[in-house]
């Protein structure tokens, strides 16, 4: 049996590996990402979280705030056990590759673990598509710890774009 420290990265990767995907494609496809979330359910499943909205607002900040609200008001029912969002920014300072873009991801777990995770990249080509298409290089990965939001239903603002 895994202890809870090992439980928590073993989610937090999942997630993380996930959404990075997901964000992966969608960049390569549009250039351009907009904040999205996945969650873990209990027995280890991991999907897309979905707002029921007609029309998503076009301010990522605001979008930031409604998946956030979203994910905390699932949490609070006891649906889902881990939540990453994800947003992407510029960085105030270029990553050590020179890469001033990056997805950050917000990845939290029952329990109170919590993460930041930064992943700088720089997308190339795309001028031609599809004779040269878009491909995404990613820089070195940072992680913090942070102090829980989704779990505990205390928004935090973002710096998101």
């Amino acid at each position: 049996m895994k202890n809870v420290e090992e439980q928590n990265r073993a989610a937090a990767n999942e997630l993380l590996s996930t959404a990075m995907s997901f964000a992966r494609r969608v960049l390569r496809r549009y250039g351009e990402i907009s904040p999205f979330a996945f969650s873990m359910q209990a027995d280890g499943s991991v999907s897309r979280e979905m707002l029921e909205l007609p029309q998503l607002p076009a301010d990522p900040a605001r979008l930031w705030k409604m998946v956030h609200d979203h994910g905390s008001k699932r949490a609070d029912r006891g649906e889902i056990q881990a939540m990453a969002i994800a947003a992407d920014v510029t960085l105030a300072q270029p990553s050590e590759e020179g890469y001033s873009d990056a997805i950050v991801f917000q990845i939290e777990r029952r329990g109170g673990y919590a993460v930041k995770v930064t992943v700088p990249y720089r997308i190339y080509g795309g001028q031609l598509w599809p004779v040269l298409p878009r491909r995404i290089a990613q820089g070195n990965v940072t992680m913090e710890e942070m102090v829980p939001t989704i779990f505990t239903g205390t928004p935090q603002g973002s710096d998101f774009r």
